[in-house]
């Protein structure tokens, strides 16, 4: 910026900043229309009219309409300053932000209305490879590299630092009573740590490699373990025994979530999400995914995954066709996937540095689909609707 002095313009070193637009998300309207509508209408009515303006008519995400609570419409991308890649994702229990877990060590925090930067912290000394919060929202678990859990409050307080492994820590688990916690390593063990005594209980050994995912039940006593050594397992924490293993996977299991209590998902680079009964104790489906599956979650009767492409695709209970995908996708691995505690937005993290935003489509921009696919494949005849 110049000033004028003397006759003269005189730079003061100020530069004048830009002003940017910026997107946001209203995450209000589910709730507004569950307030004043009660349930949603369980039979599905396609509308051609435009109902933007009117945003209490935008149903919340439900049980009954899995497809409409596919978010696929692209709204934001993050990445940091310095681009690390992102090793761990998770919201945080209010909904209002997003956690990234850095190569670096260091924790950013996204504004998860707005999608802009936050603040950042230096929470390890080596990479954030998982994160997890407790059932009650009330504490939230860091791994790293190294082997080191730390605890943290909703402040983003340290608390406490536990040196549970001497390897990378790839997924941490609470229990159904936040009680315990269990932790997935490289050193082919997975470990229950005590949360109040911060003392490791026990270690459970019975992969041949890399065990990349465990996972506690959210209501039973019961542990689900994958690895590279293609094995599904699962676990007794009370008396470290192998209750039972699978061999349904041909590779490496990248990606595991317990569904609806008695299912339980897995994924790897097989290319394939398998479904398996815990009551009959066997395979009862396989969704065929287009790429390795590298992150897996679920909400309500959606599954969606992300897979080496760089895409995220969406699932119904026992359908075995892919219902959505997501319109953009990332430049490389899709890592993770975590849906808002709400239902409208979802937030993934991949190996280009980014993380993404994906909301899920009004009525408008369906309208505005469905005239792009019409004049691509032919002339529309006007009042005329196919």
């Amino acid at each position: 910026m110049q000033n004028k002095q003397g006759g003269k313009f005189v730079y003061d070193g100020k530069r004048i900043q830009p002003i940017y637009e910026r997107y946001a998300v209203d995450f209000n309207m589910p709730y507004i229309y569950s307030r004043f509508n009660g349930t949603a209408d369980p039979f599905p009515i396609d509308s051609n009219l435009d109902v933007t303006s009117q945003l209490i008519q935008m149903r919340p995400a439900s049980e009954m309409h899995p497809r409409e609570s596919a978010c696929t419409r692209y709204v934001q991308y993050c990445i940091n300053k310095i681009r690390s890649p992102v090793c761990s994702l998770c919201w945080f229990p209010d909904g209002k932000k997003v956690l990234t877990g850095l190569q670096s060590g260091e924790i950013t925090m996204w504004n998860g209305v707005t999608f802009n930067f936050d603040t950042i912290l230096q929470a390890h000394s080596q990479a954030i490879k998982s994160m997890k919060w407790s059932r009650n929202n009330r504490l939230l678990l860091t791994g790293d590299a190294s082997g080191v859990v730390k605890y943290w409050n909703t402040a983003m307080n340290n608390l406490n630092e536990v040196e549970v492994h001497q390897s990378p820590i790839k997924d941490i688990s609470f229990s159904h009573d936040d009680s315990k916690f269990c932790t997935a390593c490289d050193d082919a063990t997975i470990k229950i740590v005590d949360v109040f005594e911060s003392e490791v209980e026990r270690t459970l050994r019975g992969h041949n490699w890399d065990v990349r995912k465990a996972q506690f039940h959210e209501s039973m006593a019961l542990i689900a373990s994958g690895g590279k050594d293609n094995l599904l397992k699962l676990w007794d924490p009370r008396e470290s025994a192998c209750l039972s293993t699978f061999h349904y996977h041909k590779n490496t299991i990248l990606s595991m979530s317990f569904f609806k209590e008695n299912y339980l998902l897995s994924g790897g680079k097989d290319q394939v999400v398998k479904m398996l009964d815990l009551r009959m104790m066997k395979e009862c489906f396989t969704y065929k995914d287009t790429g390795d599956v590298t992150a897996l979650n679920v909400s309500s009767n959606l599954i969606f995954s992300g897979n080496g492409l760089g895409e995220i695709n969406y699932w119904e209970e026992f359908n075995d066709e892919i219902i959505a995908t997501s319109e953009r996708r990332h430049d490389n691995t899709v890592w993770f996937v975590e849906m808002h505690p709400s239902g409208h937005c979802l937030v993934s993290g991949a190996a280009d540095y980014t993380i993404r935003f994906w909301i899920r489509p009004r009525q408008q921009n369906k309208e505005e689909e469905k005239e792009t696919q019409k004049e691509e494949g032919g002339t529309a005849i006007p009042g005329l609707l196919l």
